[in-house]
This record gives structure tokens, sequence and C-alpha cells, in this order.
């Protein structure tokens, strides 16, 4: 069934069903860290042979959190589409900032389509691996490097690509014609102060296939396929858990001279986010504050490195308490960067400012911060509802940690627990004066997929498919290496004198010249058809070759014969 022809009778009951599945982990994450969406598709992880799309994105551990996924029988724009469209709809109509692919046309069409608002970035690894097939010039790939995850500016980048293109003569090469028209989505120099968190890459996608494999076979229906997808999300959420109880108990060892600002760091910001801000409090010694300039409104400080003539402009609103750099990594990133630190240094501050501290990097990333009303939970915003679901989970986990160390304590909690889940459901009957009934949906199994890259199939007299043999060496079908007019074996026994080694094998002396191991075998051939002794080519042909390419010769020979 193809996605894009999909009627009311399958795509309607597939999402009813899928929806089921979804747990509001899933909104809450997207809620608070949908603001940056990778996608890719992958193949072999179902007995249909179906791309399995994962959309995932970074947490405030710096770790993947898996939003959703999906499985398409094909890969066209269309499909591409329905499916963004449906994940939109299933997380309530929230759109991404930025989008991050592998190039791939039809997501990029299905992306500027669905999110028409959403920035999107090319993935930096495909361009790299790109670029050494089609280019494959070293001296050429550490320019391309620079200009794609270099720290530069608009015209540094175009003094860089200018002068690398034309010192290696590629000015109408196609596909650097091609790359340098798409500059937009791809160098750092073009994309400053769009948010991209961490991401540069699908390598994060490619993580999640490698680890996906340990939970799914490619044998399973799709049934089995939901239901141990849904073992890989539990395992995933278990390490959140890890990671947030690491956060929340302890206290790291303060390494900066900066003390009062890296504690307050460290109370704010999750640890795998206070690590990478503690780098740059590192840094903050090489940056200093060469002038000020007061305007109506706002202070500029120009910075610069040390024994550096590049500077950057810092402003600092102080009715506002608001900063901003030229350099954008706040605006990239969302942690503040190296030269606003050495500001707040120069301005003696102790905290870091709340314009300057982004929600989705704290340790409070997952906590309600919207106002309910107690009356009715449909008035409740749906983000605040996730985050409350969250947080009950957090503290359930605890109680059930707790309870069940003793036998006495899990009876009481236990039954506790049933008394209270039946006075909360009588409650929620009369709020709402009907009772809610289960739905029934039935999702056929797709049909097995034909993906991108799928060779074709020819079919037999029988009516069955049949896959065309191909030759390894040429890659055209109906032979094999063996039979290939392109291999050295062909071309050697074509070109090697059939008289002379003969004649130079009675004379005892042909051998030692032979250092080839495709003569060595029509030497071995030789000897066979034309009854000549092989005590002369064994000894000559020891003394010039090794064991192993002696038996290969053999073999070879003796394939030739086979086919005369």
């Amino acid at each position: 069934m193809k996605c894009s022809e999909a009627g009311a009778t399958d795509a309607e009951s597939a999402l009813k069903f899928l929806g089921t599945l979804r747990t509001t982990d899933s909104r809450m994450f997207w809620s608070v860290f949908g603001d940056v969406l990778g996608f890719d598709a992958t193949y072999g992880r179902n007995k249909y042979k179906c791309p399995l799309v994962i959309f995932s994105g970074v947490d405030h551990h710096m770790r993947t959190v898996v939003f959703d996924c999906a499985i398409l029988s094909n890969e066209s724009e269309a499909s591409y589409v329905w499916l963004l469209r449906s994940f939109l709809e299933a997380m309530k109509g929230k759109q991404p900032k930025s989008v991050i692919t592998d190039g791939d046309l039809a997501m990029k069409s299905a992306v500027s389509t669905v999110f028409p608002g959403a920035h999107h970035k090319l993935c930096s690894w495909h361009l790299l691996r790109n670029a050494t097939a089609r280019v494959g010039r070293p001296s050429f790939l550490r320019k391309f490097r620079l200009c794609l995850m270099g720290d530069l500016e608009v015209d540094e980048f175009e003094t860089i690509w200018t002068d690398s293109v034309a010192d290696h003569g590629l000015e109408d090469h196609p596909w650097i014609v091609e790359i340098y028209a798409k500059k937009h989505s791809w160098s750092n120099a073009h994309i400053q102060g769009k948010f991209f968190t961490s991401l540069k890459t699908t390598s994060r996608c490619e993580a999640l296939n490698m680890q996906l494999g340990k939970f799914i076979h490619n044998g399973y229906n799709l049934r089995e396929f939901v239901e141990h997808f849904q073992h890989y999300l539990e395992f995933m959420r278990r390490r959140k858990l890890v990671a947030d109880y690491k956060s929340a108990y302890g206290e790291p060892v303060v390494k900066t001279k900066l003390e009062a600002i890296e504690q307050f760091a460290a109370t704010v910001y999750t640890r795998e986010v206070f690590e990478l801000f503690r780098e740059v409090l590192m840094l903050a010694s090489n940056i200093r504050v060469v002038s000020t300039k007061r305007t109506s409104a706002c202070v500029l400080f120009e910075v610069a490195m040390y024994c550096k003539q590049r500077s950057w402009a810092v402003s600092w609103a102080e009715e506002d308490d608001e900063f901003s750099c030229s350099c954008q990594r706040m605006e990239f990133f969302g942690l503040l960067c190296v030269h606003m630190v050495v500001v707040l240094v120069y301005l003696n501050m102790t905290a870091i400012p709340k314009g300057l501290i982004l929600d989705r990097w704290t340790k409070r990333a997952k906590q309600p911060r919207a106002p309910c009303d107690e009356t009715r939970v449909g008035e409740i915003p749906d983000a605040a509802y996730m985050s409350m679901h969250a947080a009950m989970l957090d503290d359930c986990r605890e109680l059930v940690s707790l309870s069940c160390q003793f036998f006495e304590d899990y009876v009481d909690v236990k039954t506790r627990l049933a008394k209270e889940r039946q006075s909360l459901q009588d409650k929620h009957r009369q709020r709402l004066g009907v009772a809610e009934e289960a739905r029934r949906v039935s999702v056929r199994d797709p049909m097995r997929a034909r993906y991108k890259g799928y060779g074709r199939r020819v079919v037999t007299s029988r009516g069955k498919f049949r896959r065309v043999q191909r030759c390894r060496l040429c890659g055209k079908g109906g032979h094999n290496s063996r039979k290939c007019q392109q291999s050295s074996m062909g071309e050697n026994i074509d070109s090697f004198e059939v008289g002379t080694a003969y004649e130079s094998m009675e004379a005892g002396e042909g051998v030692r010249s032979t250092t080839n191991l495709s003569e060595l075998a029509v030497l071995f051939l030789l000897a066979v058809t034309h009854r000549v002794e092989l005590d002369s080519v064994w000894v000559a042909a020891k003394s010039r070759t090794c064991w192993r390419d002696i038996r290969k010769g053999v073999c070879i020979a003796q394939c030739e014969l086979r086919i005369l």
C-alpha cells in the first residue's frame, strides 16, 4: 500500500492505531525539544523491506531523543509530505525551527512544503563524502571542510571558496557549481543566527539505526515491530532517568577562576551542558575588552582575542538586561559565547542573566510552567499537561522503588493506589458525564516494498522473480568474472604466446621468467593438455612464486579445463 495512495480504510486506521500507541512523553519531548528535527530513512528493519523513518532531536542532556517513527512503502515526495503532515498533526501543529536531512530531493521538497518556516540544513558528513567521491583532491577537501564547518564570515567564505576553486581549476565542475548554489543550506557562514543546537549531521540518526538493530529483527511483522520499538524507547528513557539523576544530585568541582559564574551555571544547566559551558569559561582568559561605547539604546563592547587582530561586537541593553554578539553563537547553539562571558566579567556580574538562559538546556526543562485550572482538565494547555504527566511519572518511579523493598509496604501502597484510582475514575465520570469507550481498529500488513537502490528483477518462464546474475568485474549481466572479457586472466591468455611457452617449457627456461599468476595458470594448463612433464614447471614455479600462488594457478587451470 503506497502512502500517497492510501485511502480512508488503511491510512486513517493506521494513524488511529499508532495514535493509541503514542505516549504523552513523545508530545512532551516535542513541545520542549522540538525546535530542531533530524530524520533519516533506514532499511531492513522489518519483513516488508519498507524504509523506517525516525524523527529525532537533542534533549537537555545532549542525548538523542526520539519523537516518533514511521514505516513507508516508498520514498516519493508525496509519501514524505503525507508523513510530515501526519507527524505535525500528531504533535498538535508545533513546527520546528530547523530540519537536517541527508540531501534527498524528495525529503527537501517535502520539508519546504510542510515546514515552510523551518531552515533546511544538509548533512555535513554526506557533503564531505560526496566531495571526496566527486573531487577527491586532499588540498581542496581541506579548504572545503573549512568552508563547511569553520567559524567564518560571509566575505571570508567567499574569498576562501573562490581561491580554492580557482587554484584547482574547478570553475566548471558540475558538482562544485551545484553545491555552491546550495551554500545557504550547509555553510556555517551563511546559517549564522539559525538555531541548530549541536546537530550538524544525521550521524545521530545513523547511531539510532545501529542501536535499533539490537532490539528489532528484520523478520518482524508490523505488530512485532511496534512492540520491540516500544522496548527500545523504554531503554532510551531509562538512560535519560539516569542522566536526570546525575544532574539533580551532586555538584561538579570548580575548575576555573570564575567561581561565581561557574557555580551558578552548575545549579542551572544539566551536567552535560555545564561541561560545555565550562570549556567556554576556560577560553575567557584569552579574550579581552578593547573598548566601550555608550549609545542611547545600549552599550557596545569591542572584544578581541589575545595577540589577534579579529574582534567581535557585544551589545548590552541595560534596561532590559539583554545581550547580543556579532558571532551569533547564542542564536546558533543557545549557549553563551566566550565574548559574552568576558563582558559579564567586565561588568562584574556573578550570575547569568535570565535572557541568556535557554530553558531547553536547564535541569527544569521538562517541568510544568503554565498555570492550570483546578476544575476542568480540558482547559489545561497541552504542553503543561504533558509536563505534569512527566513529573508525575518521575514521582511514581521513586514510589515504586521504595514500596517494593518490603512486602508490607508493597501491599499497603498497592491498596491505597487502587482506592485512589477508583476515586479519580468516579470523579472523571461525573465531570464528563459519559464513560469513554475503547475503540478497536484494524491495520493490514503492508506489501513488500522496493526501496531506492533496489536492483531490477527478471521474470522466469514460471512467473517467478529471479535476480539477474552480474559480473563483479564489469557489472554487466549474463556472465561471471571467469568469462568476462575485461578480466586480467582473459587478457593475459589472449596475449600470451602459447607456442612460445610450450617450447620454453620443453627447454626448461620458460617458467623462470614467469611472475604473473595468470601466466602461471596457462603453463599448468599447457602442461596438462599437451601432456608435458610437470616436474620442470613445478620446480621452476616453486623458485619464483609462493605456494599460495601455485595453488591459485592450479585452480584456475582446472577451471579452464572444465570450460574446454
